[in-house]
């Protein structure tokens, strides 16, 4: 008996008839390469209990399904998802950004928006739904971007006037694969991102990974046509790591930096 569990005197069901919660805890830890031993180790439970979780022989307590989603770093959406499955009530509220309990999270956001002027700034949710820009962004990017929300993968992979703004388009498409890859295989049951990924996948499929891309540079940059010159940049996410809100943990807040003096100079000089 480990604290936390409650015990039942069912059978062991078989692997088809295991119970959601366990399946998807199951899939959550496998997708962390984690065994049932490193789980246990971790979370400081026994691996016995979470054996037992995993085939229905216990019930976790709503204290323990936090603690494993917490060792297995669940994003918060899916932890209360494994509460539901469990049999609780969520634990982590989903509040828009306008309302007022985030009134003062969405300060801090316009606030970076302007202060990275006269450099681009994004702001993305979970599913690359663009649904904030600064200044810099709306007017460099007017004639690409449509009316937001809009989605950010299908705008890049899809055929239009994005590959022309991207100069080295490929190298780029290549590198935000990978990142949806990871995103899909720690995100666990989220059927959005994996059609997201499969357009991506599909927008790829005919083409050849560049061979000109130098595996030890620190970071792919991104060439962008602007202004009839073209400029080198660097994008960093901003994310809120410590949020107890769904919504705030899912957004992000993509900054894009010049990555050298000319193409701070010509972002200033297009800034006026």
């Amino acid at each position: 008996y480990a604290p936390g569990m409650t015990t039942t005197t069912s059978s062991r069901p078989a692997p088809e008839s295991r119970p959601p919660f366990g399946s998807q805890l199951r899939d959550f830890r496998q997708r962390r390469g984690m065994s049932q031993l490193d789980l246990a180790h971790a979370a400081g439970v026994s691996p016995r209990h979470v054996s037992f979780v995993e085939s229905g022989r216990s019930r976790p307590s709503s204290e323990m399904v936090l603690r494993l989603a917490e060792t297995l770093d669940v994003p918060l959406r899916s932890r209360n998802d494994l509460l539901h499955l469990a049999g609780y009530a969520p634990a982590y509220p989903e509040r828009r950004l306008e309302e007022p309990e985030l009134s003062a999270i969405s300060s801090i956001v316009d606030q970076m928006l302007r202060q990275h002027e006269p450099f681009p700034a994004f702001v993305l949710d979970r599913h690359w739904n663009v649904v904030r820009t600064n200044e810099t962004a709306e007017r460099l990017f007017s004639a690409v971007l449509p009316e937001r929300p809009f989605n950010a993968v299908a705008l890049f992979f899809h055929p239009g006037p994005c590959r022309e703004l991207v100069e080295n388009w490929e190298d780029v498409a290549w590198v935000t694969l990978a990142r949806l890859r990871r995103e899909v295989a720690t995100a666990g049951d989220d059927e959005r991102l994996r059609r997201l990924l499969t357009e991506a996948e599909e927008a790829m499929a005919d083409r050849e990974k560049p061979s000109e891309v130098d595996p030890r540079a620190p970071t792919v940059t991104t060439r962008l046509r602007l202004g009839g010159e073209t400029v080198e940049t660097i994008s960093t996410i901003v994310s809120f790591n410590a949020a107890r809100d769904v919504t705030l943990d899912e957004l992000r807040v993509e900054l894009v930096y010049p990555a050298d003096e000319r193409a701070e100079a010509e972002f200033r000089r297009l800034a006026g």
